[in-house]
């Protein structure tokens, strides 16, 4: 395991950048004076970089897995790197776009506390046991697609509410679906047994609007209640012993994601929020409805308002995707006007389907820590690092920055 500090493999780039086997900036002359110095100290060294550019170049050429120790407190754990940007800990909306100093080679950055486990980590691998905590609409609904879809990823579907008749209900019928091959079974769980788990899937809701309702954003009136029932579950799951992902369902997922590392003192690389999958399953039902639908369709941001939906990376058209972002953040309510409350497509699209995707190291849609904010958007997690989905199109940059803008609004201006 090879693990690096930052002016190491900045050195590293340097060198190659002089030589011009690596096209990137000059980026030494916008460095603060403490950190170039410790770069120039190593290069004129000559001992010490040859060590350097021997063991890097051994490495790249193996495809063995570099490690960098992050220097900033502002940019996510456990990220796999593959830009000078990047290397450098900008982070925030740029996260997410290509950019002209690409590197040839990737970085695993992570935080000195994780140097001493980064093995174990690595070896993390699936089945998973995976625990539900609320078997509501959604989290039933989702239980039945995680069993459905779950083969070979999952191993144990555990299943907790404090209904216990509504426990053992799904306890009795998701295990009587079948095909006759073997599914992952469902057990249920007591309070005790349900941390006992890889991951957890948080889908409890205290508060839903009813069908008829006139809030602009339904999420929003949701996250007070249910963010101290999520502050209480993980206060529990810690105390038990609890090391692995918390993924969220329940709204607002964004501002739980957010409230959960801030309050709950969750490392940002165990949080996943899972609400984008259905808003970007539900643009492309819009644009095809439109017949203005593209494979090229993205979507970013939360699940609600902020939401942004990008017609097409490659034919981007402004005003096009401006209309399909506002009818995918209402398409909610066009559910809700038949009478029933929307959480079918939320619990498969965002919840099973996504969830089973970032499980296998697939890519897929979810919100994680960015730096600033959580910020939805396709990824793929890799042996708990995040690797970013980029798309080359500058134009979401400012995009992307008023999500943050607002995100960051919401957040600071909820209740204390």
């Amino acid at each position: 395991m090879s693990i690096f500090r930052k002016h190491e493999i900045l050195a590293y780039i340097e060198t190659r950048r002089l030589d011009g086997s690596l096209a990137v900036k000059d980026f030494m002359k916008d460095l603060e004076e403490k950190m170039s110095g410790r770069i120039e100290a190593l290069l004129e060294d000559t001992d010490a970089k040859e060590d350097l550019l021997s063991q890097m170049e051994s490495l790249i050429l193996a495809g063995d897995p570099l490690f960098m120790i992050l220097e900033e407190d502002a940019f996510p754990s456990r990220y796999i790197a593959g830009t000078l940007e990047e290397l450098l800990e900008e982070n925030g909306a740029a996260l997410l776009l290509e950019s002209e100093n690409r590197l040839d080679f990737q970085v695993h950055m992570i935080r000195e506390k994780d140097a001493s486990i980064m093995t174990e980590v690595m070896k993390k691998k699936k089945p998973f046991t995976l625990s539900i905590l609320g078997l509501g609409d959604v989290g039933g609904t989702l239980l039945m697609g995680l069993r459905l879809l779950g083969r070979d990823i999952l191993k144990e579907i555990r299943i907790f509410d404090l209904d216990e008749k509504k426990r053992r209900r799904y306890y009795l019928e998701i295990n009587e679906v079948s095909d006759g091959t073997a599914l992952p079974p469902v057990t249920e769980a007591g309070i005790e047994e349900i941390f006992d788990t890889d991951v957890l899937v948080f889908t409890v809701s205290v508060y839903i609007p009813p069908v008829g309702t006139s809030l602009t954003d339904v999420r929003l009136v949701q996250f007070e209640k249910n963010r101290r029932i999520l502050l209480d579950y993980a206060r529990k799951a810690e105390e038990a012993g609890f090391k692995g992902y918390y993924f969220i369902v329940s709204d607002p997922v964004d501002l739980l994601c957010m409230n959960l590392m801030d309050e709950g003192k969750i490392p940002d690389h165990r949080i996943r929020g899972f609400g984008l999958g259905v808003m970007e399953a539900r643009a492309r039902f819009i644009a095809k409805e439109k017949g203005v639908f593209s494979e090229a369709l993205r979507t970013f941001g939360p699940h609600g308002k902020g939401l942004i939906v990008i017609n097409s990376t490659e034919n981007y058209d402004p005003k096009l995707s401006e209309e399909l972002t506002h009818l995918t953040e209402r398409e909610n309510f066009r559910v809700r006007e038949t009478g029933f409350k929307p959480y079918i497509a939320p619990a498969l699209s965002s919840g099973a389907i996504s969830i089973l995707k970032a499980l296998n190291e697939e890519e897929h849609l979810s919100t994680w820590y960015n730096g600033r904010v959580f910020m939805g958007s396709r990824n793929t997690l890799k042996e708990s690092f995040t690797f970013p989905g980029k798309v080359s199109l500058p134009a979401l940059r400012p995009l992307l920055r008023e999500t943050e803008e607002l995100l960051t609004t919401l957040y600071d201006g909820r209740e204390s």
